[in-house]
């Protein structure tokens, strides 16, 4: 770290069912400032962006039972039902096909990543996306 932390006081919602991806994912989001919540599935994951109200949403795509499309449907008409600014969506997968990355567009993701994400130019690119979002 550089010494500023570039999330501070950023919350944001981590959903993957794969422990090791959400917990690294929630340690390198912490260790920049952000106020993170992890779920391992979609419901879950809708649970917490509800309650929350998170800046970001980072999503596997590929859950159980309900996928990533679901999740980022349920909030993205949460929010506009409720008026609020969207929060910034990313779709976080191991698919690398352009199928994924623009159904994953189409159905309400900002961005697209295909594992593994690297850290610094992730934690650069996600600071930069929050703060377009806060200035609008």
């Amino acid at each position: 770290m550089n010494g500023a932390l570039r999330l501070e006081q950023v919350s944001i919602v981590v959903v993957d069912d794969d422990l090791a991806s959400r917990e690294s994912l929630a340690l390198l989001l912490e260790s920049e400032g952000a106020r993170v919540v992890t779920a391992h599935d979609a419901e879950e994951g809708v649970d917490a962006i509800l309650r929350t109200r998170p800046d970001a949403v980072v999503c596997d795509i590929d859950l159980p039972g309900m996928d990533g499309f679901y999740l980022i449907q349920r909030m993205r008409d949460d929010e506009i039902r409720s008026d609020r600014a969207p929060a910034v969506a990313v779709a976080v997968t191991g698919h690398s096909g352009d199928a994924y990355r623009l159904r994953s567009i189409g159905e309400g993701f900002q961005y697209f990543m295909t594992k593994p994400i690297q850290p610094a130019q992730f934690i650069a690119w996600l600071a930069d996306a929050i703060g377009e979002r806060t200035t609008d």
